[in-house]
């Protein structure tokens, strides 16, 4: 949400709907989906999915409502997402690198192994989750 906060504080972004997907099911983003669209009158102009799965609910849910087409991003770059970015009805998937998240972790596991904090981490960053909780990550770039 950092890449649009900016733009969400001046409102230029009108956020209409957020939920929490349990277990990050497809058939569960669906329905979030739906009761965002309903809640909302389908006046929903674009969409960002917390990972590939759930932008194929979303997708699922706008295409029933006649709205295939309007930005919806997710991240994994599978291969359904890469099918739906071909055929126009996902935006973008973002992949991050398996080979590179596993060596971050491994190197993560070994400093906290090593006694270190996660907040003492090399590159940890403490951020904010949707829901308001405060964590500590080490982000990596992702490759659009």
């Amino acid at each position: 949400q950092e890449v649009i906060q900016a733009a969400v504080d001046s409102g230029d972004i009108k956020i209409v709907g957020e939920a929490y997907t349990d277990g990050w099911l497809p058939a569960n983003a669906q329905r979030n989906m739906e009761q965002i669209l309903t809640a909302n009158d389908n006046a929903v102009d674009a969409v960002i999915a917390s990972n590939d799965g759930t932008a194929g609910g979303v997708v699922a849910a706008l295409t029933a409502q006649g709205m295939e087409g309007i930005p919806v991003s997710g991240q994994d770059g599978d291969h359904a997402a890469l099918n739906r970015v071909a055929k126009g009805t996902q935006t973008v998937s973002v992949w991050k690198d398996a080979r590179d998240l596993g060596k971050a972790a491994a190197e993560i596991a070994v400093q906290m192994a090593e006694g270190a904090d996660m907040s003492a981490v090399d590159g940890g960053a403490a951020w904010t989750s949707p829901s308001g909780t405060e964590l500590t990550a080490r982000f990596l770039e992702p490759i659009p």
